[in-house]
């Protein structure tokens, strides 16, 4: 599907007519039908005015939808709330006369209860029987429990944002595998997901790789342990290049837009052509650090 026919659909989906469209982003129809036609592509300006407009991202009007999915952060479910109990049986009993409800599981004998509830469940861990399961240390006891379809993607792009302190990925058993990362008062977030059997080895690589190479959060530039940027105080500043933030501010104040227009000569080549490069940055930009207010729909 082009870019025209994704506008088309877009404006159609929304109720409007080409003169509607034209008139709300100041353009003239024929503006418009030429970019239904894939006559002319619309400015930047005019793209991040429809993403607003229609409330989708940019890559959803510049990429096709299988390209713009791996481009946004995967959805992450609320999976569980995990009550670590001292006294597991009078927790147990508390939280069904509280809810007004029996266990509707209950699961490794005394090991943990589950109440399902409002499409919900909240499980009572019995803290006896943690050690040798997976909530061994700290003094916690609220976990939040959640899920993804991917979980070594997740992994790597909670890595990358370097939000929180973050464990390795490991095993419960044959097809449960899981991560914590902690907030920062310490409670602890446990994302599980679908992990392959050599998943474990293979993320070391992965997290080996992800330490040599990250992605400047201004330019979109892998970075090499060489191209970081530097702090005011000359330490290493991990989120931009050394070509955008080169002494504790940014080296040019300019727009997203500009920013697009000067990076281009820089990314294209022998198989993308400038208008390639441009389609890709518009899609990346607003989902780094320094475009992210600026360059998508709030």
């Amino acid at each position: 599907m082009s870019i025209g026919t994704r506008i088309q659909q877009l404006r159609i989906n929304n109720g409007l007519t080409q003169e509607q469209l034209a008139e709300k982003l100041a353009v003239s129809r024929q503006s418009v039908s030429k970019w239904e036609m894939d006559q002319s592509l619309p400015e930047i300006d005019k793209v991040i005015q429809m993403s607003r407009l229609f409330s989708v991202g940019t890559d959803g009007i510049l990429l096709e939808p299988e390209e713009a999915g791996k481009l946004r952060p995967q959805e992450l479910h609320l999976g569980s709330v995990y009550l670590i109990a001292r006294d597991f049986e009078a927790s147990v009993s508390f939280y069904e006369q509280l809810l007004s409800m029996g266990v509707s599981t209950r699961n490794c004998g005394n090991k943990f209860a589950e109440f399902f509830f409002d499409n919900k469940c909240l499980s009572v861990m019995n803290e006896e029987n943690l050690p040798g399961h997976h909530y061994g240390d700290g003094d916690y006891k609220f976990v939040l429990n959640f899920w993804v379809e991917d979980l070594r993607r997740e992994y790597q792009r909670l890595q990358g944002l370097k939000i929180g302190r973050m464990t390795e990925i490991k095993k419960v058993h044959e097809g449960y595998y899981y991560f914590h990362i902690f907030d920062p008062d310490n409670n602890v977030c446990e994302i599980t997901g679908g992990y392959t059997a050599n998943a474990v080895s293979e993320t070391k690589t992965e997290d080996r790789r992800s330490d040599m190479k990250t992605i400047c959060q201004s330019c979109g530039m892998e970075m090499g342990a060489n191209d970081y940027g530097k702090n005011a105080d000359g330490s290493r500043n991990s989120d931009y290049c050394k070509y955008c933030f080169p002494n504790g501010n940014f080296g040019k104040d300019e727009t997203m837009e500009e920013m697009i227009e000067s990076c281009i000569p820089f990314r294209t080549g022998q198989d993308r052509t400038p208008e390639d490069a441009r389609k890709e940055m518009l899609a990346l930009f607003p989902t780094l650090k320094r475009w992210k207010n600026q360059g998508r729909p709030q």
